[in-house]
């Protein structure tokens, strides 16, 4: 093993300058610009400042790199300099890709760096660089066995669940049993009459936590045919429910409202100032309801997700975009709190745009 490793040569990449020799390379690079006082000057329009230091930088025939947190950033991105009289822009994908470009041209990569570099050849800009820093989410992940598990752990004796076969039942605790000679951990029901359901544990997708005993919800019959009736029942009325909601979308669709759009330019701008990257969900979110807002349809959307996940940053950017159409824009919340917080992160996001806001409580709205 030895000898083999021997044979390969080993990189070692180090920030700190050393003198040239013949184990040793050194590419002179240096910490990049960081465009923090543009950004505080109210007076200077970042992007501009990018684009004047991006042409000095190519004149110098050097390689000039902007780095996005996502390919949506980078699209974002590359509209934006355009807007700004930077339409020469390349998009790469990987450093062969980079090579293959002149080395008069402006090349958008993602790359999830947080500071830039330049060395005698090269000119590496981060979006943070740029823009401030900048927020990754966690994403979440789906649900796994394990989650089961866990819930299964959660429940006391006494609570009730719903087997989706078999109706309501009281869980009376974790059993194991021997089937075919092998042990099986389960999860054991009584339903009325005393009758019991083990239910294996790599099964428990098929139970739902109902409530406690304190609910006092009456137990099924172990292979009786009342939960069934329940189930149709409740299949009818989703179905009739289903037909009401098809005959309140079809007369939506019947009617036209206006087609409100920001500018290009000026909305990539706004877009650019919130703190978090967006996710691939809140992605796809922001682009449904901007759709929404263009389509000339009443629209009819409701956006769900978890705190925190970036349900206000995808309101916001609706807010804008009517607001910026010449329409007055209520944000409503359920509690003063939440009201005075959203209004204090206004001017964040809001900053310098030709819109203004204010607050206001205490509204009688009508009952419907």
């Amino acid at each position: 093993m030895d000898d083999l490793l021997d044979e390969r040569a080993a990189r070692l990449a180090s920030p700190f300058a050393a003198e040239d020799s013949a184990d040793l390379i050194n590419f002179h690079g240096k910490s990049g610009r960081d465009f923090a006082p543009e950004r505080l000057n109210r007076e200077l329009n970042v992007y501009e400042c990018l684009r004047d230091h991006v042409r000095a930088c190519l004149k110098q025939k050097k390689q000039v790199m902007i780095a996005a947190y996502s390919d949506g950033a980078r699209q974002r991105m590359k509209m934006v300099l355009a807007d700004h009289g930077m339409v020469e822009t390349a998009i790469a994908d990987s450093w062969q890709d980079v090579s293959r470009l002149p080395a008069h041209q402006l090349v958008l990569v993602v790359l999830t760096l947080e500071h830039g570099f330049e060395t005698p050849d090269l000119v590496l800009i981060t979006e943070q660089d740029l823009l401030g820093d900048r927020l990754i989410r966690k994403g979440r992940k789906s649900r796994r066995a394990e989650d089961f598990l866990r819930d299964a752990s959660s429940l006391s004796p006494g609570d009730l669940v719903v087997h989706s076969d078999h109706g309501v039942g009281r869980f009376i605790g974790l059993h194991m049993i021997e089937v075919s000679g092998a042990p099986h951990d389960c999860v054991a029901l009584v339903y009325r009459d005393g009758d019991k359901l083990f239910v294996p544990v790599e099964n428990i997708d098929v139970l739902t936590r109902y409530g406690s005993e304190e609910m006092g919800s009456e137990l099924d019959k172990l292979g009786g045919h009342a939960w069934q009736a329940k189930k149709a029942r409740m299949k009818k009325r989703i179905r009739d429910m289903a037909e009401e909601l098809i005959k309140i979308a079809a007369a939506r669709a019947m009617k036209q409202a206006e087609q409100l759009e920001a500018p290009t330019g000026l909305y990539d701008e706004f877009a650019a100032r919130f703190p978090y990257a967006e996710t691939e969900d809140q992605l796809r979110a922001i682009e449904d309801v901007t759709s929404d807002l263009l389509s000339g349809k009443p629209m009819d959307r409701l956006i769900c997700g978890d705190v925190g996940f970036g349900k206000t940053e995808v309101a916001l950017r609706a807010a804008f975009i009517a607001a910026m159409s010449g329409h007055q824009v209520a944000i409503i919340a359920p509690t003063t709190l939440l009201a005075r917080q959203h209004y204090q992160a206004l001017p964040n996001v809001f900053g310098d745009c030709p819109s203004g806001w204010n607050r206001s409580r205490g509204w009688s709205l009508p009952r419907m």
